[in-house]
């Protein structure tokens, strides 16, 4: 019998799978539990006691050893989708590019999360997504889980059945519909805590809990035919057949079909074989999953990978595919459109246009960037790009740091040895500011821009956007003037001249300073004994006395850097 002949064979064999899933969910084996077949803290009084018996009976759900089920225990996000995955029969997915950026493809969860995603919530930030799968499960979010995976997502929702909670406004604003419909379909109830009835919309779920809405989900799904589905013919005007057409369409390939009106619609799955000619969902896998039965069509242009094809993840342009519809029914029920023949002549295949994903970490004290390799041949290099203002840099637009036509380089350390072109921020990076970063991958016929990320810069700043003054003396006209260098840089904002009687390299502020500010054209300063100097080791200048002659150059941001010191004895003016 095939695997998608009837929702409740694969869905039972499924759901048994269960059983692997990482402690402290299911535990081992069926030999652990007691000959009783019972639960030590599960009394026959148990709020949860027959579902938990009636999934027990079924093999599906195990103790935690020593004849105890731990039914407060709790369930990570990571283990509800693994359950959902084997529960609900969905395809894993493992994609070269991951969804989330806390879900890599080393982790075991990688292919329930990616395959269970439709179903599952994830968290948004300015940086990307986020699954969090060590964070335990909470209420609302298998309540979306449970509505979308029987197919109640398309329908009206009450909302004012949550108003018989008290902590109703605890329920996130976008998933409000979701739970209504999970408390309407009985999927998720609530319960009485001091004299109130609660929904408890970010409590954990417990084993106890997921033992029930399993229940729940595989009691809704529950058929009684077990006989072949080649054997059986539907009603059609329940369980229609897509009718399938392709066309191009402003130069792109649409596949459309006909609305499915019946209530037992579930979902379209857009199908392609290269090789079979009469594709159906799921033995040649698919490219779109779409739960909204009023649309009707579907852009084929290399945007989406394929899911278990066998042609590979995208189409190769100008090859003949096979395109046809799958529809499926809330009681599995799928049933396959007609099928057309058609040369695609779409976008390229996007695995020649990988985007680099970029990741970055302090090594050995400096900034180091790394991504991807792309192993495309028509790769040409990489343009390391950043910005302090933009937050979604990228070449050209936004200059470049480096230029890597190595393909097989990808890193890049950041430590101000070499200028930023064609910038927004001076040609340097400065200690303490933050800026963001992308890379660039130049192709042979475009370019491609990853993620951005904003980083705070903390190696050394430039001696060329923060040179030191050059500081010489002489005596001119009987007078010791103190003379530097006019420095250029777009940060300069003033000089203070530093004098020490005893500290061989003064600086300002730590040692004082002169007379006053002096201004970024200034460039020499004469020493009259008469001016005063402020918070040095001597109270005023004396005549005939050794002293350390230096000037500080003042920058943006008040950062400091102090010239070289020249020891000068200070002689009475001759003119005087």
């Amino acid at each position: 019998m095939k695997k998608n002949v009837k929702g409740l064979i694969a869905l039972f064999i499924c759901v048994m799978m269960l059983v692997s899933v990482s402690a402290p969910v299911f535990a081992t084996s069926y030999s652990s539990r007691s000959n009783s077949r019972n639960f030590k803290d599960v009394e026959d009084d148990y709020w949860a006691y027959k579902d938990i018996m009636w999934m027990l009976e079924k093999n599906i759900i195990d103790g935690v050893g020593n004849g105890l089920f731990n039914p407060e225990g709790i369930v990570t996000r990571a283990q509800f989708a693994k359950m959902m995955v084997n529960t609900l029969d969905l395809e894993k997915y493992s994609p070269k590019t991951p969804s989330f950026l806390d879900v890599s493809k080393k982790d075991w969860e990688y292919p329930y999360v990616e395959g269970a995603k439709t179903y599952l919530t994830g968290f948004r930030a300015s940086n990307g997504d986020y699954f969090k799968p060590s964070q335990p499960a909470v209420r609302e979010d298998m309540a979306v889980a449970l509505v979308k995976a029987l197919g109640y997502q398309n329908e009206t929702a009450d909302e004012s059945i949550l108003n018989t909670f008290a902590d109703a406004g605890q329920i996130s604003k976008n998933l409000r519909k979701y739970v209504a419909l999970s408390v309407k379909y009985g999927l998720v109830q609530g319960y009485t805590e001091n004299s109130q009835t609660v929904f408890n919309p970010q409590g954990n779920l417990t084993r106890a809990e997921a033992a029930t809405l399993l229940y729940r989900a595989f009691k809704k799904n529950e058929e009684k035919v077990t006989y072949d589905e080649d054997k059986v013919t539907y009603d059609e005007s329940i369980y229609a057949k897509p009718a399938v057409t392709v066309t191009i369409e402003n130069g792109v390939t649409v596949v459309r079909w006909n609305k499915i009106a019946s209530d037992k619609f579930k979902e379209y799955r857009v199908v392609i074989s290269k090789n079979d000619s009469t594709p159906k969902y799921p033995d040649q896998g698919y490219l779109y999953s779409i739960t909204d039965s009023n649309r009707t069509y579907a852009v084929i242009d290399n945007s989406v990978q394929y899911n278990n094809g066998d042609f590979g993840n995208y189409l190769t342009k100008g090859e003949y595919y096979y395109f046809s519809v799958s529809a499926v029914y809330k009681d599995n029920i799928i049933t396959a459109g007609n099928t057309v023949q058609f040369q695609y002549n779409g976008a390229a295949n996007p695995e020649q246009y990988v985007m680099p994903i970029l990741t970055a970490a302090e090594e050995n004290g400096r900034l180091v960037l790394r991504w991807n390799k792309i192993e495309s041949a028509n790769l040409i290099g990489y343009k390391v790009v950043a910005s302090k203002a933009d937050s979604t840099p990228s070449y050209p637009d936004n200059g470049y740091l480096y230029f890597i036509t190595d393909r097989s380089r990808n890193y890049a350390v950041i430590d101000n040895s070499t200028a930023y072109i064609n910038g927004d921020f001076n040609g340097y990076f400065i200690k303490g500011e933050k800026y963001y970063f992308a890379i660039t991958a130049i192709y042979a016929d475009r370019s491609i821009t990853g993620n951005t990320l904003q980083l705070q810069y903390n190696g050394q700043d430039s001696s060329v956007l923060f040179p030191a003054p050059a500081v010489s003396t002489a005596y001119e006209n009987g007078k010791l003037i103190v003379k530097w260098n006019k420095i250029d840089s777009p940060r300069l904002k003033e000089y203070r001249l530093v004098i020490s009687k005893n500290k061989q390299a003064p600086a300002y502020p730590t040692d004082g300073w002169y007379n006053t500010a002096y201004a970024a054209s200034t460039t020499s300063a004469a020493i009259e004994v008469t001016v005063p100097y402020t918070n040095g080791d001597f109270t005023a200048l004396t005549y005939g006395t050794e002293y350390y002659f230096s000037v500080t150059a003042v920058y943006d941001d008040n950062k400091y850097v102090a010239g070289n010191a020249v020891k000068v004895l200070y002689l009475v003016p001759t003119n005087q």
